[in-house]
C-alpha cells in the first residue's frame, strides 16, 4: 500500500509542476511580448506580419484617443470653437464673456468647428460677405500694393472642398514687408492658429472717433511671419507696424505665396469678445475692405450693390514711404506704404 501511495503522490507532484511551468510560460509570454519587447512573432507562433491581440487592442485604444494637431478632437457634431477666455481682455473697453456672443458671429468670422459649409455661407452672405464690385483708386495716383485675384467674397468652394467664401482680400508683398495699422486702435486679439489655414493673426479694434465711421470696426491681419510683439491691450497709432508679411498657416497642395489677408468686421454696438480663438463683435457684420475707405454711406454690402458703376471706385488714403499721410488729415490708410 505504501508503494502505491508513493507512486500516486509522485504522479500528483508531476502534474502540479507541469501546471506551474505552463503558467510561468504564459506569464512570460504576456510580459515579454509587450510594445518594448523585441521577441520575434515566430517564437510566439505568429507570422511576421501578425500582431498579438493585446497589441492590436492597444493600437485601437490609441486611435480612439487621438487628438488632432492644435489640441482639437475631431467631432462630427456642430460645435463652436471656444477656447479659454482671454484673461488680458477682461479689463478692456467693451469686452464681454464669449457666451454673450451669438454662434452666428463665429460662423461669420469662420471659427465654427463642424456643421455644413452651406449653412456657414448663408450666414456670411446675410452678414455682408457678397461681392460688391468696389475697387481702390489710390489718391494722387499713388503706387500702392494691389489686391490680387483673391478678391473680396469670391467663391472658395474649389479650394476648401465645401461651400466657402473668401472673407477678405489678399495683398501680396515680399516676405518680411512691414504691415501697418490702418487706423488708431487697440490690439484685442493675437492668435497662432496652429493647424489652421489663416496662420498667425492680429485683430485691432477701432472706435468711431478713431476712424470717423459711425460704428466700431475690427481690422484683421493674417498669414503673419511671426507673432506680433504687441500684447493684447496695446494702443496703436495709424501707421504703426503690427507684424510682417508671410504665408503662415496650413496649406493645401500648392505653396501659398507671401501675402497679407486683410479683413474688416464692424458693429453698431461696442461689445465684443475674445474666446482665445477669435475676436467676435456683438451682432457683427463683414465689410468689403474697400468700403472701409469710403467717406460717406453706404458701407454695407447690400446697399453698395445698388450703386451705379462709376461710384464703385473708392479713393483710398495711404502712408507714404517717408511716413507722412495722404491726405494729411486722414484717419484711415492702406495697410502698406505707397510710392
Amino acid at each position: 500500500m505504501f508503494i502505491h501511495f508513493h507512486i500516486a503522490l509522485s504522479a500528483l507532484l508531476t502534474v502540479v509542476c507541469m501546471i506551474c511551468t505552463s503558467a510561468n510560460s504564459s506569464a512570460k509570454f504576456v510580459n515579454e511580448y509587450s510594445p518594448k519587447s523585441h521577441i520575434s512573432p515566430k517564437v510566439m507562433g505568429l507570422s511576421y506580419g501578425q500582431k498579438p491581440p493585446t497589441l492590436l487592442a492597444q493600437k485601437k485604444r490609441k486611435k480612439r484617443g487621438k487628438v488632432k494637431k492644435g489640441g482639437l478632437r475631431k467631432k462630427k457634431d456642430m460645435t463652436a470653437i471656444v477656447s479659454e477666455t482671454c484673461a488680458a481682455c477682461t479689463n478692456l473697453e467693451g469686452f464681454v464673456p464669449p457666451q454673450k456672443i451669438s454662434d452666428a458671429i463665429r460662423r461669420l468670422v469662420g471659427k465654427y468647428k463642424g456643421g455644413g459649409g452651406i449653412v456657414n455661407v448663408e450666414i456670411q452672405r446675410r452678414r455682408g460677405i457678397i461681392e460688391t464690385g468696389l475697387y481702390p483708386k489710390f489718391i494722387g495716383g499713388g503706387k500702392c500694393p494691389q489686391i490680387d485675384s483673391e478678391k473680396w467674397a469670391i467663391d472658395y468652394t474649389y479650394k476648401r472642398g465645401k461651400a466657402a467664401l473668401h472673407r477678405g482680400v489678399d495683398i501680396p508683398q515680399p516676405r518680411g514687408t512691414p504691415i501697418r495699422a490702418i487706423s488708431d486702435g487697440t490690439i484685442v486679439g493675437r492668435f497662432l492658429n496652429e493647424g489652421r489655414k489663416d496662420g498667425i493673426a492680429v485683430f485691432i479694434r477701432h472706435d468711431p472717433k478713431q476712424t470717423g465711421l459711425p460704428f466700431w470696426t475690427y481690422s484683421h491681419y493674417t498669414h503673419l511671419l511671426e507673432m506680433s510683439p504687441l500684447p493684447i491691450g496695446s494702443k496703436v497709432k495709424m501707421g504703426d507696424e503690427i507684424g510682417k508679411t508671410s504665408n503662415s498657416g496650413k496649406m493645401g497642395k500648392r505653396v501659398r505665396r507671401d501675402a497679407l489677408h486683410f479683413a474688416i468686421f464692424y458693429s453698431e454696438f461696442p461689445e465684443w469678445s475674445n474666446d482665445g480663438s477669435v475676436v467676435t463683435p456683438r451682432d457683427g457684420y463683414a465689410m468689403d475692405p474697400n468700403a472701409f475707405y469710403r467717406t460717406k454711406p453706404p458701407y454695407d454690402s447690400q446697399s453698395i450693390l445698388k450703386l451705379v458703376n462709376d461710384k464703385r471706385g473708392v479713393p483710398v488714403p495711404y502712408m507714404k514711404m517717408d511716413h507722412t499721410f495722404l491726405p494729411p488729415d486722414t484717419k484711415r490708410i492702406w495697410p502698406y506704404p505707397c510710392l
